[in-house]
């Protein structure tokens, strides 16, 4: 039975015709062959319309667990940063980025950078938390009155390979 389908296919490949419309040649196991009238579904018919819906049906689910996903984040986002408020008193009120700020603890308890992590600082806050006593309120203020009246410079300092400091 299976050498006569092998035979059978075989034989088509040295079937030839002519096309009645451009006048070619051609080999019968090359054809396909069209009706003018849609043929009457078949079981593989019915399988690939069924594999269809189920692939519109998993895109549809697909879509929803994304959306379920994002509602889910956005929650997730939510609780955070209220937890982020409750536990950090210093810097999310201000709406500062904590890994702009640099630890001093003297005279002042943070040097934020403003918009470092984003590579273009803003501006540069000095901040402390708390009130430390009447002493050290006014060495804040000293340094209140130093940055109103412009009384700062920039320096860079370099330490080079012998161990001396350039200064630049």
């Amino acid at each position: 039975m299976k050498s006569d389908i092998v035979k059978f296919f075989g034989l088509q490949r040295q079937i030839f015709g002519i096309c009645p419309k451009c006048q070619d040649f051609f080999r019968l196991s090359d054809c396909k062959i069209y009706i003018k009238k849609k043929p009457l579904a078949d079981w593989m018919d019915k399988i690939t319309l069924e594999e269809n819906r189920l692939d519109g049906l998993k895109e549809r689910l697909d879509e929803k667990k994304k959306d379920f996903q994002e509602k889910a984040r956005e929650a997730g986002r939510k609780l955070a940063n209220r937890a982020v408020k409750k536990i950090d008193p210093v810097f999310t009120p201000h709406k500062l980025n904590p890994d702009d700020a640099k630890v001093i603890f003297h005279p002042i308890d943070y040097v934020v950078f403003a918009g470092m992590k984003k590579e273009s600082i803003k501006n540069i806050i000095l901040l402390d938390r708390q009130e430390k006593g009447a002493d050290h309120r006014a060495l804040q203020k000293s340094i209140e009155k130093v940055v109103e009246h412009e009384n700062y410079e920039w320096q860079t300092l370099r330490v080079q390979e012998d161990g001396k400091i350039r200064v630049e």
